[in-house]
């Protein structure tokens, strides 16, 4: 894999920055987000799980089944799912810091969520700092990975962060095959972060990104790192 100080890093949030034993974290969310669709739909818990489940593997994200089966407006849906009551948030970790900081060039958020909610959890990791921006949906005009305007918008994005041209590299981290494959056809170097191995033709696969140094080859960094930390 090629990387260099000219890189840009997009990470994905949920599952991704946080580990697949952190499952708690997406589990406070998703908790949120059935019982946002119980009151919209006004059904049982059973049907709302479903259904959740069913936008979310249907139109990519389930606010996008909201919107287009219920004209859901995307602000009222993440106002309810973000307030804290029940949220949880990963904790701190020196190691997952020092493998941030380490990694050449410049590191960015993509993710499908809305910008507080990422923003609360970097913050709650304390990496919030190492991050240059956080490309999140409202500015994919609420149509997240894995549409080809979300990956055109991140292009534009980086294009003014990198004063109006793309990175030498780009390099994109998720926990999603179908996001990793709209990765690759936009051109993005691909790492995919999940214990279940794909058979997708990805440029690395890792189960967590604690994995990160050993395919990148800067582990030895990463232990000199922690040992003054």
């Amino acid at each position: 894999m090629n990387i260099s100080e000219n890189t840009a890093w997009l990470f994905d949030y949920d599952l991704t920055l946080y580990t697949a034993d952190e499952h708690y974290v997406l589990e406070s969310l998703d908790h949120r987000i059935t019982l946002f669709c119980q009151n919209t739909l006004q059904s049982d818990w059973d049907t709302a799980t479903r259904i959740r489940k069913e936008y979310l593997q249907k139109f990519g994200t389930t606010l996008s089944g909201l919107r287009a089966m219920h004209g859901v407006d995307p602000d009222d849906f993440f106002d309810f799912i973000h307030t804290r009551i029940g949220l949880v948030y990963p904790p701190r970790s020196p190691e997952k810091r020092a493998i941030i900081e380490a990694l050449p060039g410049r590191k960015f958020i993509f993710t499908n969520g809305r910008f507080d909610w990422s923003f609360a959890g970097l913050k709650s990791m304390g990496i919030l700092d190492l991050f240059d921006g956080i490309f999140d949906l409202s500015l994919m005009h609420w149509e997240g990975k894995p549409a080809t305007s979300a990956y055109d918008g991140v292009k534009n994005f980086l294009r003014v962060q990198y004063g109006g041209n793309l990175p030498e590299h780009i390099v994109m981290l998720d926990d999603s095959e179908r996001n990793l494959l709209g990765g690759k056809e936009a051109g993005f170097e691909t790492i995919y972060v999940n214990p279940k191995l794909s058979e997708k033709a990805f440029d690395a696969q890792i189960k967590s990104i604690f994995e990160l140094p050993q395919i990148l080859g800067y582990q030895q960094l990463i232990t000199n790192n922690l040992n003054h930390v």
